[in-house]
């Protein structure tokens, strides 16, 4: 009975996030400096104006798309210009997952991601990064592109800072933007709200709850035969 109420509130999470991402993506995007430290920033359209560092990247591995394994591109973008928002937050670069591309032959093998040398507008959203669970996170290989297991910003940026020449150090946006479809530098986008639908946790839910009236039923069964 517990396991199934636990996947009744599954649902209604679940149908709150997506309720809540079809109605910001729908919205009208605003700039970084309209945004405030508090504020809620899951899905929110945003707008970026920059350009890419076309020298450090990383790959977010085991990605899936309509069957085949890649990764998600992420990389630094550099605003132009630095941005002040309404907490009066100063940045100057932000994360920008770029989509999916599909894995090579062999995985020695990393693709390549053509450079973007120009300044570019971009169109998006900012997402939370969810926490992946993994078996054991790979450490760093100390080379560009980075393969990781997930997005953690905070060891992303301590990466990159390592990399930048002193007097250089970038002030980096705490989030994650992800690319809309169509964007400069983008590749393959199919972004989600959530992975599987609130439908099938309530699926869930009528199983564990007719698993307990069968047990309850067996037991009462068995008591009486006992009699």
């Amino acid at each position: 009975m517990g396991l199934g109420v636990w996947q009744l509130q599954r649902a209604d999470y679940k149908q709150g996030l997506q309720d809540l991402y079809e109605q910001r993506s729908a919205a009208t995007a605003v700039g970084l400096s309209e945004l405030s430290a508090e504020q809620d920033i899951a899905y929110l359209q945003i707008r970026l104006q920059g350009r890419f560092d076309n020298e450090h990247h990383f790959l977010l591995d085991n990605r899936v798309l309509n069957g085949r394994v890649g990764y998600e591109v992420i990389s630094p973008f550099l605003l132009e210009p630095a941005i002040t928002n309404q907490s009066g937050d100063v940045f100057d670069l932000i994360w920008i997952n770029r989509g999916w591309i599909p894995m090579l032959a062999s995985r020695n093998e990393l693709p390549e991601i053509k450079p973007v040398v120009q300044s570019i507008e971009l169109n998006g959203q900012l997402v939370n990064p969810s926490d992946t669970f993994v078996l054991a996170d790979v450490p760093l290989s100390g080379q560009w592109p980075e393969v990781v297991q997930r997005i953690d910003l905070l060891q992303m940026t301590k990466r990159l800072s390592g990399v930048q020449a002193q007097g250089e150090a970038r002030q980096i946006a705490p989030y994650l933007f992800r690319a809309a479809v169509g964007q400069a530098g983008s590749f393959q986008i199919n972004w989600q709200a959530i992975n599987t639908s609130p439908q099938k946790s309530l699926g869930y839910s009528v199983q564990w709850f007719l698993m307990a009236l069968v047990l309850t039923g067996l037991y009462f069964w068995t008591c009486i035969r006992q009699k």
